[in-house]
C-alpha cells in the first residue's frame, strides 16, 4: 500500500498508531444522524450551522493549517483548478482566498447548493471563487469538473460505502483529492463537543454574516440552533474515521501512479490537530 507522510508533520508510528487505537477502541465509529443533514432539515437551520462552522474555522485559523498541504497537493498535481465538495457555506475554503493565501480558480459545490453564501463568497474572492448551481454528489463527480477535489470537515458525514465511493472516484478519474477533519473520534473530544458547540453557538452567533434575525430567536429564545449544533458536533466525533479506517477505505485502490498520504497537522495558537488524507496522481 503507498500510503506516506509529509516529513514535516510525521507522527512517530508507534505513537500514531497508539492514539489511534486508543480512539477507536474507546469509542467505535457509529453512523448516527446529524440534523443539518436531513432532507427535511429547514434551510434556515442548516444554513446556520454551516455558517458558524464556517466562522468558527475562521476564528481559529483552520486555513493556516490546511494551506501547506492542500498547496503541496496543488503543485505536485499542477493542478489549475480547486473544485471543492460539501462545500456548505463555503468555509475554510472562503478564508484561504480571503486571507490571500490561495488564487486558484475554485468552484463550490454541495448536496444542497447555498446560492445565497456563494454569492457572498464570490464578491468576497473578487469572482476567484464560483458556486455551481445545482446539487453536485461527492460519490459521484462530474466528469467535466476537473481539479483538485477538496472536502473540509465532512468526509465524516458519509458512511464507508459511501466515503469509499469518494475516494474510488477520484482515484477513478485520476483526480487528486484531499481531505481535511478537524473532528476526532477521542475521549475528550467525543465527551465534551455537546457543551462546547452548543456554547460556541451562544457566543459567536453576532460574528455570523450576513447575519439573520431568524438564527437570533432560534438561539437565544428558543434554543434550537445550539442543540442542533451541539448534536451534530458530538456526532461528528463519532463517525469521524481513523487513520487506519482510511487505509481500510482505500485498501485496494494501490497503484504506482496514486499516491495515498495521511497526517496529522496543529492549528496554530490550538491544542487542536487536524486530520488530513490526500490522493496524488502522480505524472
Amino acid at each position: 500500500m503507498n500510503v506516506q507522510q509529509y516529513p514535516d508533520t510525521r507522527v512517530a508510528d508507534s505513537s500514531r498508531n497508539h492514539e489511534s487505537a486508543l480512539r477507536s477502541s474507546i469509542f467505535p465509529r457509529l453512523h448516527l444522524f446529524e440534523w443539518h443533514e436531513l432532507d427535511f432539515c429547514p434551510a434556515i437551520v442548516r444554513d446556520g450551522i454551516t455558517e458558524i462552522l464556517r466562522t468558527l474555522c475562521r476564528q481559529m485559523r483552520v486555513h493556516e493549517a490546511i494551506y501547506p498541504v492542500l498547496n503541496d497537493v496543488i503543485a505536485r498535481t499542477h493542478a489549475t483548478r480547486i473544485v471543492d465538495l460539501c462545500s456548505g457555506s463555503g468555509g475554510p475554503i472562503s478564508t484561504l482566498y480571503e486571507t490571500g493565501l490561495m488564487s486558484l480558480p475554485a468552484l463550490l459545490t454541495d448536496k444542497f447548493p447555498n446560492p445565497q453564501a456563494y454569492a457572498l463568497v464570490t464578491a468576497a474572492t473578487g469572482g476567484l471563487i464560483q458556486g455551481h448551481p445545482t446539487s453536485i454528489d461527492a460519490t459521484d463527480v462530474p466528469k467535466g469538473l476537473i481539479g483538485v477535489r477538496t472536502i473540509f470537515n465532512a468526509f465524516h458525514h458519509f458512511n464507508s460505502v459511501q466515503a469509499r465511493a469518494i475516494l474510488k472516484d477520484a482515484y477513478a478519474s485520476r483526480q487528486p483529492i484531499a481531505i481535511f477533519e478537524i473532528t476526532e473520534r477521542s475521549a475528550f473530544n467525543t465527551s465534551t463537543n455537546f457543551v462546547l458547540s452548543f456554547l460556541t453557538m451562544l457566543a459567536m452567533l453576532p460574528k455570523m454574516r450576513p447575519f439573520r434575525w431568524q438564527w437570533a430567536v432560534l438561539t437565544y429564545l428558543i434554543p434550537i440552533l445550539p442543540i442542533t449544533f451541539g448534536w451534530d458536533g458530538a456526532v461528528s466525533c463519532l463517525r469521524s474515521y481513523t487513520e487506519e479506517e482510511f487505509r481500510e477505505l482505500i485498501a485496494d485502490l494501490d497503484d504506482p501512479a496514486y499516491q495515498w498520504q495521511t497526517g496529522r497537522i496543529p492549528v496554530p495558537g490550538s491544542p487542536i490537530k487536524l486530520n488530513y488524507f490526500c490522493g496524488i496522481p502522480l505524472k
